[in-house]
């Protein structure tokens, strides 16, 4: 096997370009893939990451058939769940917040608009860091401010109102209890995300109980934890009876469903590249094999057979695709480890435009995570074995006359 060994390596570099070149060919492939998937990756795992930490939180807590039917009427009693205790038995919950969610019109001198109203508790807001906290004009809600509401910067233009302006809100609240307050604008919310800065109106919970007619109820409670990752397991294990837990992907489907598409086209970039890696190799091997055959031949009369030829052929490929793949490996993990810690910002327009879509990204981030390299590696390897089949079965069938009276 020394012997073998010793043999492949000199075969790599018999043609030194020839050898470079397919090594610099599944370099180049590694680093495409692994750059493309550790944008796609980081990126989404940053949007993802954003969207459970300041919209939705890492799990909802609902009484059951609320999430589908968003009836008052299926909301909680503040004495039916015991925060507190639920906290205590759960210690991977690092924070809490009870919401009231319902529907209004709200109107000024000018012009009317749809909103989505929002009753908080502003101490327990703050401490989750949601969207509600980044006000861009005027400030935060404090517990008193039972007059006073936040609205969705784009909602506030629609209504040519500012901050100080009084604005009169309609709506429908518990068993069709018609509901009617005026509130003045304490501050502007810029969520980054375009439905909520058209729709958001935020109250404290006190006032949006009062509002609606619900006083001591609240239609969710949402619950950050100390790893958003595990969402799904931590929804699962939450034992609540009458009520049911949904983690910010069962919440937040169309984003999951858009990675899992985004993914899949990828997969074709991937294939592709490699399906021209696999055909570089298969080449190079084949050309390599072919152009020996008279060595081979001379091999098998001083007695080498046709299984030790074939495996020496199969330590040449393995050994030139490991030198290939450890450089490609340490240029990968190199790039993208730097990159993790600079993400590219995106411009104010593609911004805006991602906020219309709904898509709560400022840049593109890059993940560093070992996985990254798995895909590239094994698809290299793959395709190495692949392109082995033809030369190793045509070496194998050769006789020694055969190949010494080769052209």
């Amino acid at each position: 096997m020394a012997r073998l060994l010793t043999l492949g390596w000199r075969d790599i570099w018999r043609n030194r370009r020839r050898s470079l070149l397919t090594m610099g060919a599944i370099v180049f492939a590694m680093l495409v893939v692994a750059l493309i998937k550790s944008s796609n990756d980081g990126t989404y795992d940053a949007m993802e990451e954003r969207i459970a930490r300041q919209y939705t939180g890492d799990l909802q807590v609902y009484r059951g058939g609320f999430f589908e039917d968003r009836a008052l009427e299926q909301s909680i009693t503040e004495q039916e769940l015991d925060v507190s205790t639920l906290r205590q038995q759960n210690d991977w919950i690092t924070a809490t917040a009870r919401r009231l969610d319902g529907f209004g019109l709200v109107s000024s001198d000018l012009a009317s608009a749809g909103a989505l109203i929002t009753g908080v508790d502003p101490a327990s807001e703050l401490e989750l860091g949601s969207y509600m906290t980044h006000v861009s004009e005027g400030i935060f809600l404090a517990d008193e401010d039972h007059g006073q509401a936040l609205l969705g910067r784009v909602m506030a233009q629609n209504l040519s109102v500012g901050v100080g302006d009084s604005i009169v809100v309609l709506t429908q609240g518990y068993h069709s209890v018609m509901g009617a307050e005026i509130y003045v604008v304490k501050g502007l919310v810029g969520s980054g995300s375009g439905e909520l800065d058209r729709s958001a109106m935020i109250l404290t919970l006190p006032a949006a109980q009062e509002l609606l007619s619900m006083p001591g109820r609240y239609t969710s409670l949402i619950i950050q934890t100390d790893n958003h990752r595990r969402a799904d397991h931590r929804a699962r294990s939450l034992a609540l009876d009458g009520y049911e837990a949904k983690s910010w992907r069962a919440i937040m489907t169309d984003l999951v469903q858009l990675r899992n598409l985004d993914n899949a086209g990828n997969f074709v970039i991937y294939a592709f590249l490699f399906l021209l890696v696999g055909l570089e190799i298969f080449n190079t091997t084949t050309m390599s094999m072919l152009e020996r055959v008279r060595e081979f031949g001379v091999m098998m009369a001083i007695g080498l057979n046709p299984g030790q030829i074939s495996v020496l052929i199969i330590l040449q490929v393995l050994m030139k695709v490991l030198l290939a793949v450890v450089a490609g490996g340490v240029l990968i993990a190199v790039v993208t480890g730097i990159w993790s810690h600079y993400p590219i910002p995106l411009p104010a327009e593609i911004q805006e435009f991602n906020a219309e879509l709904g898509f709560a990204v400022d840049g593109v981030y890059f993940s560093s995570q070992p996985s990254i390299l798995l895909l590239p590696v094994v698809s290299v390897l793959i395709m190495s074995a692949v392109s082995l089949i033809y030369p190793v079965v045509r070496v194998r069938r050769l006789t020694p006359v055969a190949a010494l009276g080769s052209n």
